[in-house]
């Protein structure tokens, strides 16, 4: 055993740490303390425990010089072996298997013979404390009652009244605690309930895919916005009060607040489009409208215009408030949209995917679909709009991923 030098508590050999304060162990002096060892082991010069008497299993050998342990015998126990230990001779000829000894144990005159009383089963360590030499294995009962809880760091089971792992030495708190073994269901009280609302969050995922800071919610309505957060503030693209996020369960309803630049939603199927609706591939920003057919005027006067080869609507750039860029008219029953594929292309775009979304025209409805691109999709936006658990939402030029459950 190795004694911690700063708070004493015992521990096994091969720890590194103290199980009691978490104090790196040093390797113990030779000679040093034997008093465990007293314990699992008899006096020079002493018999061992008797039958029945002592929880430690088969008794060892004398010390040296003493000879072997003769005169005893005993007839065979439940659970244990029948194998002699090392350091002990033969009975004597004349004492059989099974009988009682045939002299006293060298401490006086024993009474009458009489059989052995039934040994009880031997005894493993204390709960939660791992076998060594001398303890026999513990009953094979379950530990659940123990609460056993496994290291997250190194994977061993620390017993749950150990506060730092006896293997790595890792600080055991609540929340680096692992399950216990399986056991009776625990009903659903005010900690359930405020493990459950500390599941509603939103995780800001940064440029790279990576997850960056989190940001708490609650059931019912969230603001969102520069105002509301340190995740948030730091986002010069975002209002002061920027969104509604209304959660009701496991799904949820975000609304624009009238923000400058828009709420956005990460699109998971194919979409109808709206004559003036907005949508973001990458960092483009792009307004669609309908191209509508050339009426002639109230006096029959035709407008006058470049020939239209079929044109039924238009891409446009948003560059920013009220002012537009690039054009893209749309021709034909779809029109694809990537970096490097497509017949619209944004070249130097590194977010947008070599073939990223399509804009389909299908019995007179507008439709657009995601060409599993990585960065995906997005919709602004118009009023407010359902979400859900692992819905994504861009708020300025940050990337949220929703958590409901």
């Amino acid at each position: 055993m190795t004694v911690c030098n700063r708070c004493g508590k015992e521990n096994q050999d091969h720890y590194k740490f103290c199980l009691g304060c978490g104090a790196e162990l040093t390797a113990p002096k030779p000679g040093g303390d034997m008093g465990m060892m007293k314990t699992m082991m008899a006096e020079p010069g002493q018999s061992p425990l008797g039958p029945g008497s002592s929880p430690l299993g088969a008794p060892l050998g004398g010390g040296p010089g003493t000879g072997p342990l003769g005169g005893i015998s005993r007839g065979p126990s439940a659970g244990m072996p029948q194998q002699s230990p090392g350091g002990m001779g033969r009975p004597p000829s004349g004492a059989m298997p099974g009988m009682p000894p045939s002299g006293p144990l060298g401490a006086g005159p024993a009474p009458g013979p009489m059989a052995p009383p039934p040994m009880a089963p031997p005894m493993g360590p204390p709960p939660g404390v791992p076998s060594y030499a001398g303890f026999p294995p513990a009953p094979s009962a379950p530990v659940a009652a123990g609460g056993m809880r496994r290291c997250p760091s190194c994977g061993s089971d620390v017993p749950p009244s150990f506060r730092f792992c006896g293997t790595c030495g890792f600080r055991m708190d609540e929340q680096s605690a692992a399950q216990p073994l399986p056991g009776p269901p625990q009903p659903m009280g005010g900690m359930g309930m405020q493990q459950q609302r500390a599941r509603l969050s939103m995780t800001l995922i940064r440029p790279d895919g990576s997850e960056g800071g989190t940001h708490d919610l609650r059931p019912g309505e969230n603001k969102l916005g520069r105002s509301f957060g340190p995740v948030f503030e730091n986002d010069g693209y975002l209002s002061p009060v920027h969104a509604m996020l209304d959660i009701r369960g496991t799904q949820g309803v975000v609304r624009d607040l009238d923000s400058l630049n828009g709420v956005f939603v990460k699109m998971t199927g194919e979409e109808e489009l709206q004559s003036g609706q907005i949508i973001r591939i990458g960092q483009e920003l792009l307004r669609f409208e309908i191209i509508p057919t050339p009426e002639p005027t109230a006096d029959g006067t035709e407008l006058m215009g470049s020939p239209n080869p079929g044109f039924w609507g238009k891409l446009t750039v948003i560059i920013g408030r009220d002012v537009t860029g690039a054009a893209f008219p749309l021709l034909g029953e779809s029109v694809t949209l990537g970096r490097e594929r497509g017949e619209i292309n944004f070249p130097d775009d590194g977010y947008v995917s070599g073939l990223h979304a399509r804009i389909t025209l299908r019995d007179g409805h507008v439709f657009l679909s995601d060409l599993g691109s990585s960065n995906g999709t997005f919709i602004k936006v118009n009023g407010e709009r359902g979400v859900g658990h692992d819905s994504y939402v861009l708020l300025g030029q940050q990337l949220f991923r929703l958590n409901f459950t």
